[in-house]
């Protein structure tokens, strides 16, 4: 009896030594960047590594995924880099270059689960565990130092100060500048390369992106907006073409009162203003005698100061000052610049000479981080990405 307690003893022994050690999945704690992530799949540890839920982190250092079933690869796309897993393999790819793993990733519980160390460190974060609290650190956005110079789109700067402020209250050593001047100027200055980041508020030109590399950071929505004292609820696209090459000149055309209509209008080279001479205008320019502003907020400022004004402005600048009228019935609204019901919806860019690399590359993921686009964007008034 003795020898076969000794036996079945020995070979427990051996199993559990040959079985592959996971710890608990609701052990492990994850800190990125200093905050507790909460995930649906906990993160667990499979013999030493630890492995994490791929969306979360992703979305978390603000990168893109993608899943392609047939292969069982993932694929994370940060602003400078491309990393490829591949489930069950012990082969990963960092912009194309092979790289080894002590453990693979895995799927569980339909969540794809990778090691958080070689994800982060492939990118440049730090990692740390601590085996006596289960505790996987991760820092990504706090190890940024050095300057950084961005100006351009008015219409994005609101978003990259914010930003910035954020990521210099996060690292001792960081400076970043934001300035605006439209989005012609951010382009022309990341072509020249006297900043490091261009704003836009347009798409850029196929020429552009010949020396640029845009990244969209944000989705907006053009706002036509008059004073709220002025009747008028709702334009068609046709009324407010008409409005703004200068052909319908009376409000009571258009169901208000009997009064001149006052066209205010963005700068030349105004994003905002391209993107709605396209959208709107076929490709038209705006009337001559339209007074011109060089900001979102002068132009806000004007609409607001005149009862019979009529401009038009990111959504993110409308506030009490102004009224945004309809669009063909359709509000400019968060959910209409997702579902794209809403005729003037557009993205917000960031653009950097050739492809984004260091400083510049870590502030472009931290825009499109889940901190930011929750904590930022919605809150200045735009609407996050998908």
């Amino acid at each position: 009896m003795k020898k076969k307690i000794f036996a079945l003893a020995l070979v427990l022994v051996m199993t559990l030594a040959l079985t592959p050690s996971v710890s608990a999945a609701g052990s492990i704690t994850l800190i990125i960047d200093g905050v507790k992530q909460t995930a649906g799949i906990a993160p667990v540890v499979q013999n030493g590594v630890t492995l994490v839920p791929l969306r979360l982190i992703s979305e978390t250092l603000g990168a893109e995924v993608s899943w392609n079933s047939g292969s069982r690869q993932a694929t994370i796309q940060t602003a400078a880099f491309k990393v490829v897993f591949t489930i069950d393999s012990k082969t990963y790819t960092v912009n194309g270059s092979s790289k080894s793993l002590t453990e693979p990733p895995k799927l569980i519980n339909g969540s794809t689960m990778v090691p958080i160390r070689a994800f982060a460190e492939a990118i440049g974060a730090k990692v740390d565990y601590s085996a006596s609290t289960n505790t996987a650190t991760v820092d990504y956005f706090k190890t940024m130092t050095g300057n950084l110079k961005i100006d351009g789109s008015t219409t994005l700067q609101p978003i990259a100060q914010s930003a910035a402020d954020k990521l210099i209250s996060m690292n001792t050593g960081l400076s970043i500048t934001v300035a605006g001047g439209g989005s012609g100027t951010g382009i022309k200055d990341a072509q020249a390369g006297t900043v490091n980041i261009g704003m836009s508020s347009r798409e850029l030109t196929a020429d552009e992106l010949k020396t640029l590399n845009a990244y969209a950071v944000a989705n907006d929505g053009i706002a036509i907006i008059v004073h709220p004292d002025n009747p008028v609820k709702n334009l068609t696209k046709e009324q407010a073409s008409k409005i703004f090459l200068g052909e319908i000149k009376n409000w009571k055309d258009v169901g208000g009162e009997n009064a001149p209509i006052m066209v205010m209008t963005r700068e030349t080279g105004s994003g905002t203003r391209s993107t709605l001479e396209e959208m709107i205008l076929n490709k038209e320019s705006i009337v001559e005698t339209a007074t011109p502003f060089t900001s979102s907020t002068l132009i806000k400022q004007a609409v607001a100061k005149d009862k019979n004004a009529v401009g038009f402005d990111s959504i993110g600048f409308v506030d009490s000052t102004v009224k945004a009228v309809s669009l063909d019935g359709k509000n400019a609204t968060a959910e209409t610049v997702i579902n794209n019901t809403y005729g003037m919806g557009r993205q917000l860019f960031c653009c950097t000479k050739g492809e984004a690399t260091g400083l510049s590359a870590m502030f472009i993921d931290y825009l499109k981080s889940a901190d930011c686009q929750s904590n930022i964007v919605q809150r200045e008034g735009y609407v996050k990405l998908k």
